[in-house]
């Protein structure tokens, strides 16, 4: 039995309790919520794209091809998380600090939910080897 989806259920909720406990010390008005808002839309959006593309990569059966997929997602996150930080500094639409971490919790909690089909997929390549 393995305790791998426990472990990733309570990191889940350690990073929720951090991230809303930071939007709560950082003080809730309408530009933190606008701008937390944004964070969490513009990491769904990207979790759902970087599903779709990580599930073609391990399919794909290379190694140097789900490296580049990984390298390649933590990129563009790096890429979208500056590109709206900035955005919202310099327009003052939303709280950029609202939008850091909201963005980041979407991040982390798309990383333990990679790592349980990392997890899974190494299981079925153990099953199918023995």
């Amino acid at each position: 039995m393995s305790f791998l989806p426990y472990m990733v259920f309570a990191g889940l909720v350690v990073i929720l309790a951090i991230g809303c406990g930071a939007i709560a010390l950082m003080g809730v008005d309408a530009s933190m919520l606008r701008g937390a808002g944004a964070g969490l839309t513009a990491g769904l959006c990207l979790m759902a794209f970087s599903w779709f593309t990580t599930l073609k990569g391990i399919k794909a059966g290379e190694k140097k091809n789900a490296i580049g997929h990984v390298l390649g997602g933590f990129m563009l996150r790096l890429v979208v998380l500056t590109a709206g930080f900035f955005l919202l500094a310099f327009t003052g639409w939303g709280n950029a600090a609202g939008f850091a971490v909201a963005f980041l919790m979407a991040v982390m909690t798309y990383l333990a939910l990679q790592i349980l089909v990392a997890a899974r997929q190494m299981q079925k390549s153990e099953l199918t080897a023995a």
